[in-house]
């Protein structure tokens, strides 16, 4: 049988599957002109209950706010779109394998999703499970007791302590999702007042790219009708973002003292998820950790780690491990 490994993430989905040498690479996409490795989960849900996805989904989004879907694992159509997706993920499969007897590890954040296990059960030939905690631990931290994970995701900040392979805390603040950081409020336009839901919705999504390019430190030269508040875009943006990280790091204490332990206790923190991208993120943390706390060794090799990049290849090669196709629990 062969494989594909899916992280289904609120924002993105990202799987693997493996080539002839039986090594992991990305699944590719169609996408009428072009092939992507990226799957948007933001998708668009008509009224006759069809569910659009890629390119194409943003773009209707925009003139139809109200068939957008952003966060589709808390949605209503969360069934429709969870079978949209996996038949869309086993047929990019089929392509690449050229067979149709398709099985699925499945990856899950802390406690196994039984709505989407048993979709994809209707989907592929056999379904598995895997923590992605226990994948994430063996690639950045194999000797580590106890780590703390925090992910800055699109629409929630996570924290999630992991002592070897037993979960202490995990929870999600979605008032500190890095998309909460207001690009509007650091530029001068003319004008936006007069301008159409849509236009508005498409400049929306510009301020997005920028805010990337910003957080990463690239040089964001603006529209000729688009001016930066204040000295500059990018200090203006680092002010917000140190304000956002220093929240961020706060929940991560609070995470530490609910489970009685101190920062002096973790072995090492991780960065994960579309904020961690931040070129300040490093300095930040050393910031903050030097007073109260003790500086913990932190791996900053791991700066902008994608979590779902790294835990879907690993995945891949789990079924591998035995005659049976099972995947080995730890």
């Amino acid at each position: 049988m062969n494989w594909v490994a899916v992280d289904l993430g609120a924002s993105t989905i990202k799987a693997s599957v493996l080539d002839k040498s039986n090594k992991p690479v990305r699944l590719s996409y169609p996408m009428g002109d072009y092939a992507t490795t990226l799957l948007s989960s933001v998708v668009v849900v008509t009224e006759d209950k069809k569910v659009i996805m890629g390119d194409y989904a943003s773009q209707l989004g925009v003139s139809n706010p109200n068939m957008w879907v952003r966060d589709w694992l808390q949605s209503k159509h969360k069934s429709l779109i969870a079978k949209a997706m996996f038949e869309t993920i086993k047929q990019a499969a089929i392509k690449h394998y050229n067979d149709s007897n398709i099985g699925i590890v499945l990856l899950y954040n802390n406690t196994v999703d039984s709505e989407l296990k048993s979709i994809a059960k209707i989907v592929f030939s056999k379904v598995e499970t895997m923590q992605a905690g226990e994948v994430l631990k063996r690639i950045i931290s194999p000797n580590s007791n106890l780590i703390l994970v925090a992910d800055f995701g699109e629409s929630a900040f996570r924290v999630t302590l992991q002592e070897k392979t037993k979960y202490l805390y995990h929870n999600a603040n979605k008032t500190l999702g890095f998309s909460s950081i207001d690009m509007f409020s650091l530029i001068d336009y003319d004008d936006i007042s007069s301008h159409s839901s849509i236009e508005t919705a498409l400049l929306g999504q510009m301020m997005q790219r920028i805010k990337i390019m910003a957080n990463i430190g690239d040089d964001v030269v603006l529209p000729k009708n688009i001016s930066a508040k204040g000295n500059s875009l990018s200090s203006s943006f680092e002010h917000k973002m140190t304000t956002f990280l220093y929240q961020c790091f706060e929940e991560c204490t609070n995470a530490i003292k609910t489970t009685s332990k101190t920062w002096e206790n973790v072995d090492e923190v991780v960065f994960i998820g579309g904020g961690a991208n931040s070129n300040i993120i490093n300095s930040i943390f050393e910031k903050y950790m030097q007073s109260p706390c003790t500086l913990v060794s932190y791996n900053s090799k791991n700066h902008g780690f994608d979590a779902q990049y790294a835990t879907s290849n690993c995945a891949i090669q789990m079924p591998l491990r035995t005659n049976t196709g099972v995947v080995i629990k730890y």
